[in-house]
């Protein structure tokens, strides 16, 4: 199950809620951990038994490393392996050769969970809070569950450490303003989702789609720039939708990604690029490496951004964009933050970012360079008669795309906000907005047969 369906939109989630709210104090939380059980079924019983096997298989491992915290040098050992073990299954299910697997009643395919890759994170973040020392093993499993469990957050984050998560309960009682801003929050990211990201995202599929390169340079610099806005809309839209479905229930989660996508810097992209997953790299990778020497940093900033790059998958595109980012941030600190020509810093961090989206996206090494040697060249730079009959059907989205990921969408909050006179519209405003989003993304799902996929499954 995922968030982008009629299934979840107009069944599960008011159902589950509304159940939650009903329910009697003392049985709220076996309600909570109900729904998000259920949800993870919702996706494949033997999807839900690798989670819940992991799960098991956390709660143990957490006591068994708390038992043995005196002796450092084996609790450090033990959290080692474990880490191993939950990497090589996140690489294990990954495999094409696996996925591609079909035995009689079982497909390689349906044994990966959604969200397996942020499930791995906060599993391994409890796992070394409690090698350190900074918090208690959990004596209890379905608390434990209750964190690494939590359905908003499974299928696109974000990332919360489990010190921060397990202090926050869940509310116990209705709150038509907790609600209802997270609905908006919401639709919100189901808009940005199904309305932009999808449809700016075909721009780029009828480009790599062509049979031969009847396209000009001009149109798979578009098309580089499309896949980025897709990308950006689609993660943050998810991230989105998570941030109103925890607020539902009054829990707070942080925000995953910034307001805008375009940067004079690669540093300050790759600060408001899902933040969380960076920040736990960085905290448990980056660290790791010890050194005075600029070019040390540097070396540790790209080995970080390429273990980022090939969690997103195992790929050799993936780590080429994860260390290239980190490369590029190493020689921005090498040679200074200072922005002489914003402009020309623009544009730079620009084209850096499209190639960086085409690597991301494309599964095939091969056909990701023969996309990037097109955009340097590699195609007809004359405009060719395609070239206007793609534009005549996509601009507008590109352009609107552009629009939202500046983060100008939030003008009218912020200028009702700031005027006095005008505040009193807020309310009303909002609510008609999100009436608006809720029919059209309705009727988007419709146009979509009910369900939509993903451009990258984590």
């Amino acid at each position: 199950m995922q968030f982008a369906s009629f299934t979840f939109l107009f069944l599960f989630f008011p159902l589950t809620l509304a159940a939650y709210y009903l329910t009697p104090g003392r049985w709220k939380n076996i309600t909570f951990l109900a729904t998000n059980i259920l949800f993870i079924l919702g996706g494949g019983v033997l999807s839900a038994t690798v989670l819940f096997l992991m799960t098991i298989g956390t709660y143990g491992a957490g006591i068994l490393i708390e038992h043995i915290s005196a002796l450092r040098k084996l609790s450090g050992l033990v959290t080692a392996l474990v880490a191993i073990m939950e990497f090589s299954v996140l690489i294990l299910l990954r495999s094409v050769s696996l996925q591609n697997l079909t035995t009689g009643w079982m497909r390689g395919v349906d044994l990966f969970p959604l969200g397996l890759s942020f499930f791995v994170l906060q599993s391994l973040d409890y796992c070394f809070e409690v090698q350190r020392g900074r918090c208690p093993a959990q004596r209890h499993v379905f608390e434990l569950a209750r964190y690494l469990l939590f359905y908003p957050r499974l299928i696109m984050g974000p990332v919360v450490p489990y010190r921060a998560a397990i202090k926050q309960v869940p509310a116990t009682r209705c709150h038509a303003s907790l609600i209802g801003g997270g609905m908006f929050r919401f639709l919100i990211g189901l808009a940005k989702k199904l309305l932009l990201a999808d449809w700016v995202n075909m721009f780029y599929l009828i480009i790599v789609q062509a049979d031969e390169p009847a396209y000009s340079v001009m149109i798979l610099w578009l098309g580089a720039l499309a896949k980025l806005l897709a990308l950006f809309l689609e993660l943050s839209g998810y991230a989105d939708m998570a941030i109103g479905l925890a607020q539902c229930y009054g829990i707070r989660f942080p925000e995953s990604y910034g307001k805008t996508i375009f940067y004079p810097t690669i540093s300050q992209f790759a600060d408001q690029w899902n933040r969380t997953v960076v920040q736990w790299f960085f905290h448990y990778v980056g660290t790791r490496f010890h050194g005075s020497r600029k070019l040390f940093h540097v070396f540790a900033v790209m080995v970080t951004w390429g273990c980022i790059g090939l969690w997103y998958d195992l790929r050799l595109t993936t780590l080429v964009w994860g260390m290239g980012i980190g490369l590029c941030i190493g020689i921005e600190y090498l040679m200074g933050y200072g922005i002489r020509y914003p402009v020309l810093r623009y544009i730079l961090t620009f084209v850096l970012l499209c190639v960086g989206a085409v690597l991301l996206a494309q599964p095939d090494a091969q056909q990701a360079f023969a996309y990037v040697r097109g955009m340097l060249g590699g195609v007809p730079i004359t405009p060719t008669d395609a070239d206007g009959r793609l534009l005549r059907s996509y601009l507008l989205v590109i352009l609107i795309s552009v629009y939202a990921a500046c983060g100008n969408w939030q003008t009218l909050t912020r200028f009702l906000d700031q005027n006095s006179r005008l505040s009193f519209l807020r309310q009303p405003l909002t609510l008609l907005a999100a009436l608006a989003l809720f029919v059209l993304d309705a009727v988007l799902l419709v146009s979509f047969d009910g369900t939509v996929s993903f451009q990258l499954t984590l």
